[in-house]
């Protein structure tokens, strides 16, 4: 499974909804603070990406490093990086000539 794409505004609506006696200001500068880092190339001490919507409350680590699991099954990732990282430099099973298909993908049909 991979994240679910939610736009900022939108996670800080559903984070408030959830955590009413959260600081909508600081919440959003963490959250800023947070995807300033993972542009600028930040990344978690295990060399992965940082989890943006993780990062803000806990600090810059990876989805795995903070929760303990590998797979992100119905946590919400902020939709443009999700976006950006899916296709970063990599080949689309479509866009191969299907005798130079080798190797493995993921399941949205992008080389790994």
């Amino acid at each position: 499974m991979q994240f679910i794409p939610i736009s900022f505004k939108e996670y800080v609506k559903k984070h408030l909804k959830n955590n009413p006696s959260e600081n909508e200001r600081d919440l959003n500068k963490r959250l800023q603070t947070a995807l300033a880092d993972y542009k600028r190339g930040v990344k978690c001490s295990c060399g992965n990406d940082i989890w943006v919507i993780g990062a803000a409350t806990v600090g810059n680590s990876c989805f795995t490093c903070i929760t303990g699991e590998s797979d992100p099954n119905n946590d919400y990732e902020i939709e443009s990086l999700i976006k950006k990282n899916k296709t970063a430099g990599r080949r689309y099973i479509d866009e191969i000539r299907p005798a130079q298909i080798a190797g493995f993908f993921d399941n949205d049909g992008y080389e790994i």
